[in-house]
């Protein structure tokens, strides 16, 4: 007969199983440790795509940023009745894409800094987060999936990026009006732009896969690690109560 490792008042003194209750100890430790490891290399992974997404959000919100500070210097300036973007430009999709690259970036970067002091406050400064229900994997993948196809559907000719990359003969013509502002490049930034917001929720999935993988092996490692704890009551237990049992032999 051998002992529940969770049941320690079913232990008999003179069980002639022990040994093999032992190997069932050791065995648990071994595993535990082996869950420790791996969720070691999850969290490696979890830390390149936080490094990815610091990254991306950076490089979209610098984009963005230079995209309206060129609107903002020319936005007065008129030529014919006409502003350098022309009528009523549509601006929304621009702050749109800044305001998310923005929030993404301070996150990402908070988060990454506390790595610094180990990834338990790292996970603090998440867990502690209010926008962390937002950027958690499936709401990463939301809110970027959400931001590159309405920043793309958006682009109908009147959005800076749209008009900046118009080859329309009347949005030309008001383009050479207006020497000063650099419509090609803002037309290739923001092209670079709408490729970097769906690359990051493209990447986002990445995200999904790790968080459900980090999930299992914290549940695994949980388990395991309550049950290494009742083992060790168990070992106490045991050696508390050898003196007023019978050792069989052998038994050390």
């Amino acid at each position: 007969m051998s002992y529940d490792v969770l049941s320690p008042d079913n232990y008999d003194g003179s069980d002639p199983g022990w040994k093999d209750d032992i190997k069932d100890v050791e065995k648990v430790a071994q595993l535990t440790q082996k869950l420790v490891r791996r969720q070691k290399q999850v969290q490696g992974v979890r830390v390149f795509e936080r490094v990815i997404n610091l990254l991306s959000s950076t490089v979209i919100t610098a984009i963005m940023a230079y995209t309206l500070e060129q609107y903002l210097v020319t936005k007065n300036e008129v030529v014919n009745g006409v502003g350098p973007f022309g009528a009523n430009p549509k601006l929304w999709p621009t702050y749109v894409m800044l305001s998310v690259g923005v929030v993404t970036l301070l996150f990402n970067l908070s988060v990454l800094l506390a790595y610094c002091c180990g990834s338990k406050a790292a996970d603090k400064v998440a867990a502690k987060s209010i926008y962390i229900k937002l950027l958690s994997p499936i709401g990463h993948l939301i809110v970027w999936g959400t931001t590159a196809a309405s920043f793309n559907l958006a682009s109908t000719g009147n959005d800076i990026w749209g008009f900046s990359c118009s080859e329309d003969p009347s949005v030309v013509a008001i383009q050479e009006d207006f020497k000063k502002v650099a419509y090609e490049q803002l037309c290739t930034v923001n092209t670079v732009s709408s490729y970097a917001s769906i690359a990051t929720a493209a990447f986002a999935v990445v995200g999904v896969i790790i968080w459900v993988v980090a999930a299992v092996y914290t549940r695994k490692r949980v388990n395991l690690q309550k049950k290494l704890e009742s083992v060790k009551r168990f070992e106490s237990y045991r050696g508390s109560s050898a003196m007023y049992t019978y050792r069989p032999s052998g038994y050390v």
